[in-house]
């Protein structure tokens, strides 16, 4: 999930989060202020409810409740069907704790092996104890061969786990791609939008210009039912690749929905967005199908667009609002067209 707000609320949030989490003993990772984070600012209401049962019942939230509300609440939709990548992370982790552990406790080991043998040194110097010297280089050289080799062991571990967190982080990058792309036009999907859009609504720079554009294959519906949908399917991949040439980065180009598409304009103003709008109006009016089996030419595909500029302090609901009715006036006003928003 991604975290919208600005540089004073986030700093709230955090000085609330904080002391609940001095309060109930949760351990100060990286995944608990995120989790206590994501809390105090009552985005996830149903998390909330499971974390306040949890403290209820434990006093505290244990480490495994955390990590499977992280999954359940946090990441589920990043990183849906990636579960093994999760686990094996999650697992990875684990060993290396386990390691760094062992390897501590050598290492504590050996200091008490080498403050025993100088307080015995010291001892024998002073006439109170006479123990063979070999005795003590003995002890000494046993204990440093020993934490040597459990020191190379972790060393050793630690690459290996550098190796594997990297091929992770690789197959993880791939499953979150796939989960934000629309297979059919690899365009990003709605989920991206959403995002995209609620981090450029959340900007408290009010001189920030922005533009937004739907777009909506006229008569799709009876497209599909002439001419079937695989052909309908070529329609929509053609629109958009249009897009994706048509509006470069930091245009942000999506698929909306069935037949709708969407882009977002940091940086443009409405007037430059209309004309966008119109060159990319007439790409698709120009657009011709050849049927294989009949040799019909299809000349009949359209778009009706609607074209807005974010105004300071507006919802995403009132943008994409003010933007529908831009479009639903083209289609009312008989389709093929470009409409502005007020």
């Amino acid at each position: 999930m991604k975290f919208a707000e600005n540089n004073n609320q986030a700093a709230e949030y955090l000085r609330q989060a904080i002391p609940l989490m001095v309060k109930h003993n949760i351990p100060p990772n990286p995944l608990n202020y995120a989790l206590w984070y994501t809390y105090v600012s009552d985005r996830l209401p149903e998390l909330n409810v499971q974390l306040d049962k949890t403290l209820t019942t434990y006093g505290t939230c244990p480490t495994m409740l955390s990590e499977q509300l992280f999954r359940e609440h946090m990441i589920k939709d990043e990183i849906n069907g990636a579960e093994d990548i999760q686990a094996s992370l999650i697992s990875l982790i684990n060993n290396l704790y386990e390691d760094a552990g062992h390897t501590a406790e050598k290492t504590a080991n050996f200091s008490t092996v080498l403050e025993e043998s100088l307080v015995t040194l010291q001892q024998q110097e002073d006439g109170e104890v006479s123990l063979p010297l070999d005795s003590i280089i003995h002890a000494l050289s046993t204990h440093t061969k020993s934490i040597g080799d459990t020191a190379r062991l972790f060393q050793e571990r630690m690459h290996a786990a550098q190796i594997e967190i990297q091929a992770l982080k690789e197959e993880l990058n791939k499953t979150r791609q796939d989960a934000r792309v629309d297979p059919l036009t690899n365009l990003f999907n709605r989920r991206v939008f959403d995002s995209e859009l609620a981090q450029l609504v959340s900007n408290t720079n009010h001189n920030l210009i922005s533009s937004f554009i739907l777009v909506d294959i006229d008569h799709f519906k009876n497209f599909n039912d002439t001419y079937g949908h695989l052909m309908g399917d070529k329609v929509l991949q053609y629109v958009g690749k249009l897009l994706k040439d048509v509006c470069p980065e930091p245009m942000l180009p999506v698929r909306y929905g069935g037949e709708e598409f969407a882009v977002l304009m940091p940086g443009v103003d409405i007037d430059s967005a209309s004309e966008i709008a119109e060159k990319v109006r007439e790409k698709i009016q120009a657009i011709r199908i050849k049927q294989k089996k009949s040799g019909e030419i299809i000349s009949s595909i359209t778009a009706s667009f609607g074209v807005s500029q974010f105004k300071s302090g507006e919802t995403a609901e009132q943008l994409i609002d003010r933007t529908d009715k831009a479009l639903y006036k083209a289609k009312d006003s008989g389709r093929n067209q470009v409409k502005c928003a007020n």
